[in-house]
């Protein structure tokens, strides 16, 4: 009886390594961010500088300079990124600008996907493609001074530290360019 004791005790010590490695051979790999997501934000992480124009609502036809900084951050394990703006005071916006985004990945849809709103009361929601030569261009819908819209912003990166963004409308069927900024990293 002591002889099949030892004999089923070496047994299981010869056998827990391989019944270990087994179980680590079933684990499934863990979840990584959306090759697109990582593309499209890849080297957007930190505090971007941007100077430009935009239309100005009450002169329109005319455009008035603007300066702003945005902040981008990885969130959720890098399934997503928030990022926050503040644009100066001036002639179109006399309280300055300030608002908000996310991004994200919806794998069903196989689009980067965003959220927005701004102090203004301004909201929006969009998808894109992904990046593509340089570019990501973000296909959105929302509301802007009470009015439904819808818009594009395109996104093309410059380098790793500068990017310009082109803000437009839908005016009538036609696309109505809003603004352009040069941002580049601090």
């Amino acid at each position: 009886m002591r002889t099949l004791i030892r004999f089923l005790i070496a047994g299981l010590l010869v056998a827990t390594p391989a019944l270990a490695e087994d179980k680590a051979a079933d684990k499934p790999a863990p979840p990584k961010p959306a090759p697109a997501l990582t593309q499209a934000f890849k080297d957007m992480a930190g505090t971007w500088s941007c100077s430009g124009s935009m239309e100005n609502p009450q002169a329109p036809g005319t455009q008035v300079k603007t300066k702003s900084e945005m902040h981008i951050t990885p969130a959720v394990d890098g399934f997503a990124y928030t990022g926050v703006f503040r644009m100066e005071k001036n002639a179109a916006m006399p309280g300055g600008g300030k608002g908000m985004m996310q991004w994200g990945y919806d794998a069903g849809k196989n689009k980067l996907v965003e959220l927005g709103f701004d102090n203004v009361g301004s909201t929006w929601q969009g998808t894109s493609d992904g990046e593509k030569d340089g570019t990501t261009v973000w296909a959105e819908e929302g509301t802007m001074m009470g009015q439904t819209m819808k818009s594009r912003t395109t996104v093309t990166r410059k380098g790793p530290n500068q990017i310009t963004v082109t803000s437009e409308v839908e005016n009538k069927g036609a696309w109505q360019k809003m603004g352009e900024d040069t941002c580049k990293k601090k």
